[in-house]
């Protein structure tokens, strides 16, 4: 569960007084690193309410690091990227960044993108009570808990919002462009694809958790949750 807590990493020390004083003026409780290493070490990610992480050396390396950040926690992540460097913000996105940052910081920016994703977990909360159930599965929205049966398959978060999107109005046809708006992501250049691995990847968790088939493409319209029984009634 998130606190009223904000994980601030950047090593150039301006920068990291200026996100944590402008964090603490919003009534956030600011931990501020100047390195990651301590964090996969000492941290629970979960508690946090927004983390900024400035995205240096390796390419791959860091953007593993990002999706590691965004396995690890349910707050709003927001990475920091130079300026013409080789990090792009499609490759934030992919990786699970929820919003992205130029450096050098324009604080007029900054300020009003980390206060989007504040007001954003805001309206989160308004919805933290809820829980689906259909068929064999079972979603707990306060416990980000997602069962098939009694077990508890594990999600990612965009599997998360995924699963809750199908499950708040299941049997619906829901567009591309819908799903790509309910794990923020951009419509365009590879955009479907990625809907599609992530798709596939929720679609395989539920049937080797023994959940069936529940996920259905239908060309040119979009993507169907429905009950395997249902189907099969239908087809009898």
């Amino acid at each position: 569960m998130t606190t009223n807590t904000a994980l601030v990493i950047e090593s150039n020390p301006i920068d990291r007084r200026f996100m944590q004083n402008a964090l603490e003026s919003w009534g956030l409780n600011v931990h501020a690193e100047s390195d990651i290493s301590r964090i996969r070490q000492n941290l629970s990610l979960n508690e946090f309410k927004l983390v900024l992480f400035h995205l240096v050396g390796d390419v791959m390396k860091t953007l593993d690091l990002l999706g590691w950040l965004r396995l690890h926690t349910h707050g709003a992540l927001i990475p920091l990227i130079e300026d013409r460097s080789e990090f792009t913000e499609e490759m934030c996105v992919r990786a699970g960044a929820d919003e992205i940052i130029t450096k050098p910081i324009v604080q007029k920016l900054f300020l009003q993108r980390v206060n989007y994703q504040l007001d954003k977990q805001g309206a989160a909360r308004a919805n933290t009570d809820e829980s689906y159930e259909f068929g064999a599965l079972k979603l707990e929205v306060p416990l980000c808990e997602f069962r098939v049966g009694d077990r508890v398959v594990p999600l990612t978060k965009t599997e998360f919002l995924l699963t809750q999107a199908f499950m708040a109005e299941p049997e619906r046809v829901i567009s591309r462009p819908e799903l790509l708006n309910v794990i923020k992501v951009k419509d365009g250049i590879g955009s479907s694809h990625l809907i599609d691995t992530h798709l596939s990847r929720l679609r395989l968790k539920i049937k080797e958790n023994g959940g069936g088939d529940f996920i259905y493409s239908i060309r040119g319209l979009g993507v169907r949750f429905v009950a395997p029984e249902h189907l099969a009634r239908r087809s009898s």
